[in-house]
């Protein structure tokens, strides 16, 4: 399939959009005096130290510089109102300034990498600069939308996109509708079109490969819907599909019901994936894009409930993901930062706990200070073990068959503080401090032994300020 440039596209709307306002000023109105523009302002700062387990290392045993960062970012986010009740427009861009970069050569995510797009990325670490993540056309009429251009997920389906402090982008389309029927429900559906993609820390958009980051996949496509009942049980579908290499499903069941005086929140989610590609015949990792043995699947179940000032959670999911790959990956394109996809499961806690044959269990509380005077304060803690970890099933370390009597357990603790202004100018800035321990029960190296998406033990601190603002 050939590219599709949106340039064309872009220029009609600038050329018909004065027009628009010139022409029919009464039907323009919409358009300027329902716009807005917001933004943010931003600072990380980052510590993760990695322990060293390659053997013969001199650093072997110790704990050795991942991530040390500091950067600051900046964003401007316009949204239009709609010109006629139909026609409008969206703009957003954000600027990058690294203050302090340690050592670690790859990306840190949440500035600019100095390569431009994925498929040129050296791994010689980051910079500072510009970026248009948002630039769309949009429409309405009655219950039905549609969007185009550099766009965000936004509807039902399984495609996402990639976090920093502002998303990453498809180039692509997305339609959509909703249908209320009353006391029987609301139904909600959209579509979703790309042919190319940008992760938050690229510049430029890139087109999407297969797990060798060579074979190239035309488009992703993606259909959702989601059933809202009215009595707090709320149905979400979704199938996705990497065009001649993967197709992904996934089914989400919420309900909430009272339990003394307050509502236990609960969720069932499936999320499965089958690919296209191979005969799940033996291979190194990354040689082949035959990434599954039969469909591989990620199933979990949710709690939560909140007594006053207290928030629980109790979580726990479980992985099958035979094949060459050796890991559930909710992406639809393998390759790092290539795409992104939908897992509404997340602990924050360093690792996915995604290996095949693993189940994990998650449990966390968060505690709200305002009835010691702290209004606007939290601190919480969690915990995660995983265990029965297995390797990849079909693919190779060092020309052999992956060692299938491993099995490794994985755990993790984390602990947040958080503040929220609540008065004054700086009203809405969120200060946010998380810490990681996460410890691996075993002492393969980092992404070895077939553990193709597991590393070694790892200590993380992340402190983060979110500054909101609003121009009009």
């Amino acid at each position: 399939m050939r590219d599709i440039s949106l340039r064309p596209l872009f220029a009609a709307i600038l050329a018909t959009t004065p027009t628009l306002m010139i022409s029919a000023p009464v039907q323009a109105e919409g358009f300027v005096d329902d716009s807005h523009l917001t933004g943010g302002i931003y600072y990380s700062q980052r510590y993760r130290d990695k322990r060293d387990m390659t053997v013969g290392s001199p650093d072997y045993g110790h704990y050795v510089e991942d991530l040390h960062h500091a950067t600051f970012n900046a964003n401007l986010d316009f949204v239009s109102g709609y010109a006629g009740g139909f026609i409008g427009l969206d703009v957003a861009g954000f600027a990058a300034v690294n203050l302090a970069t340690g050592n670690a050569a790859h990306p840190n995510e949440i500035s600019l990498s100095s390569a431009n797009q994925r498929w040129d990325e050296d791994w010689s670490g980051d910079k500072g600069g510009f970026n248009l993540y948002k630039a769309a056309l949009k429409l309405k009429h009655d219950d039905y939308w549609m969007r185009a251009g550099y766009i965000q997920p936004s509807g039902q389906t399984l495609l996402a996109v990639h976090w920093g402090f502002v998303p990453g982008a498809y180039q692509g389309a997305e339609m959509g509708g909703s249908w209320d029927f009353g006391q029987y429900g609301a139904l909600s559906s959209s579509y979703f079109w790309s042919d190319k993609y940008k992760a938050p820390w690229y510049t430029e958009m890139y087109e999407f490969r297969g797990a060798d980051n060579t074979t190239k996949i035309d488009y992703v496509h993606a259909l959702g819907m989601r059933y809202d009942f009215k009595n707090k049980l709320v149905l979400e579908t979704s199938w996705a599909q990497a065009a001649d290499f993967m197709d992904q499903y996934m089914t989400k069941l919420s309900y909430s019901f009272p339990v003394a005086g307050n509502d236990l929140r609960l969720s069932y989610q499936f999320y499965g994936a089958r690919d296209q590609v191979g005969d799940n015949s033996i291979a190194a990792y990354g040689s082949v894009n035959d990434e599954y043995e039969g469909l591989a699947w990620l199933q979990g179940i949710t709690l939560g409930y909140t007594l006053d000032t207290l928030d629980f959670r109790l979580e726990a999911q479980t992985v099958k993901a035979e094949g060459n790959q050796g890991f559930f990956l909710q992406r639809i394109t393998p390759a790092y930062a290539s795409s992104n996809g939908r897992l509404d499961i997340w602990w924050d806690a360093a690792s996915d706990f995604d290996a095949n044959g693993e189940t994990s269990v998650f449990a966390g509380v968060t505690y709200d200070l305002k009835n010691y005077e702290l209004p606007g304060w939290a601190v919480g803690a969690g915990y995660v073990y995983g265990w029965g970890g297995k390797p990849c099933t079909t693919c190779t370390v060092n020309d052999e068959l992956a060692d299938q009597s491993q099995r490794i357990d994985e755990s993790a603790w984390t602990f947040n503080i958080a503040h929220v202004v609540q008065t004054g100018r700086l009203k809405g800035t969120l200060f946010n401090l998380h810490y990681i321990n996460y410890d691996n029960h075993g002492s393969n190296p980092n992404y070895s032994g077939g553990y193709n998406n597991m590393f070694q033990d790892e200590i993380d601190i992340k402190f983060n300020v979110i500054a909101p603002f609003s121009i009009f």
